[in-house]
């Protein structure tokens, strides 16, 4: 099967779907290439949870663009996501040394309308019921979102293709197609795709694929485990998480060889079905193997039990990893590759491509189609930053 389009995705997970989504919206002909398919990777083991205080500052206009698009976003695509939208994020506070912690990064995250503050453990006992009184107090973040990953992947991804977008799944990359140094298409075992530009969004895989067409964008993967409970009645009222990350950054010396290694903390999210997820584990440069480790994974439940001790009831019903796609300096890779015409890096994303997804299918449709973007500036995440350009 070949195929000749405008445009040619390179990965169907949440930031491809949403490329995709936006330039088809626009009536750009887009096709799609998957290796598995869709939320077959980061998407598909992930949390989800959108939380301004964790992003980058450099990240900050790509996010607060998406959490303007996101408050509509359910009734555009016509889907159901799961979307609780203005929540709260409640980070339980252990210690005198995590209190200090946590109160830098309430001084260092002061953005107008979004201020989080530190509460007592009764005020926090007082908004969760199901947490211990043995903790200090807790970081209240307000204005936070909780959505499902997968929903809201196959939701821009069946709005696309009401709009034309071609989906083509089990197609990896197997080389890039040239004329001369301008990419052309990309060739599969099913064929092969034309297109006028070819779009990188193949996550933890993109440098790889970058590699085909002569451009160096390093990834290393960042490997999170995650829990699911049986399902049981609704008790928890948001996401509760764990204070504990930056103290890990910031007192390395106060904690073990694993908890470092793995950055070891705990959120815990209770779905509409009423299972609970428990995650919270960033293992950097972990490669590409999403192999569950049981000793993180019972460390990892043991200090969410701690706080929440009635997860300790609950049989856990199954355990796995994913992994996120890093990049060096933390900023994703968007835009079009330096001496390499018809070829576009979008990916990157880490931690944040859940929260980013929206505008970030945004601008790269906008920069696409008219070489320029509207909504937010892009130039910072060029890929031709590595070369000093």
């Amino acid at each position: 099967m070949n195929t000749k389009s405008d445009f040619l995705i390179l990965g169907a997970g949440i930031i491809g779907c949403a490329s995709a989504y936006y330039l088809s919206r626009e009536g750009a002909g887009v096709t799609v290439l998957e290796r598995g398919d869709t939320a077959f990777g980061t998407a598909g083991a992930s949390g989800g949870l959108v939380n301004w205080i964790t992003c980058a500052e450099s990240q900050m206009e790509l996010f607060m663009r998406s959490q303007d698009m996101l408050e509509h976003l359910q009734e555009e695509l016509d889907a159901d996501f799961e979307l609780n939208y203005n929540s709260y994020n409640m980070q339980i506070i252990s210690n005198e040394i995590e209190w200090k912690a946590s109160e830098q990064l309430v001084k260092d995250f002061k953005l107008p309308g979004f201020e989080a503050h530190l509460i007592d453990s009764e005020e926090s006992h007082r908004l969760e019921p199901s947490v211990t009184d043995d903790m200090l107090g807790s970081i209240y973040v307000p204005r936070v979102h909780y959505l499902n990953p997968i929903k809201l992947a196959l939701a821009y991804r069946r709005a696309a293709e009401r709009h034309g977008a071609v989906f083509i799944n089990d197609a990896g990359v197997t080389g890039l197609m040239r004329d001369g140094a301008a990419v052309t298409g990309a060739r599969t075992a099913k064929g092969e795709h034309y297109a006028a530009v070819t779009v990188n969004c193949t996550g933890v895989w993109s440098d790889k694929v970058s590699a085909m067409a002569g451009v160096e964008a390093p990834i290393h993967p960042i490997r999170g485990e995650f829990v699911i409970t049986e399902p049981t009645e609704q008790f928890c009222n948001t996401t509760i998480s764990s204070a504990q990350y930056q103290t890990i950054v910031q007192h390395p010396e106060l904690f073990s060889p694993n908890a470092i290694k793995y950055n070891l903390g705990f959120s815990v999210e209770q779905t509409t079905t009423g299972a609970c997820i428990i995650h919270g584990t960033r293992e950097m440069d972990s490669g590409l193997d999403k192999s569950v480790i049981p000793e993180v994974i019972e460390l990892m439940v043991q200090t969410a039990v701690k706080f929440i001790p009635r997860l300790g009831k609950l049989k856990l019903m199954r355990a796995y990893a994913g992994v996120r796609p890093g990049t060096p300096d933390g900023d994703p890779y968007l835009g079009f590759c330096e001496g390499v015409p018809g070829f576009c890096e979008c990916c990157g994303h880490g931690g944040e491509g859940i929260a980013l997804s929206p505008a970030t299918g945004e601008a790269m449709a906008e920069l696409l189609l008219k070489g320029r973007t509207e909504h937010c500036d892009i130039s910072r995440f060029s890929p031709n930053r590595l070369l000093g350009v």
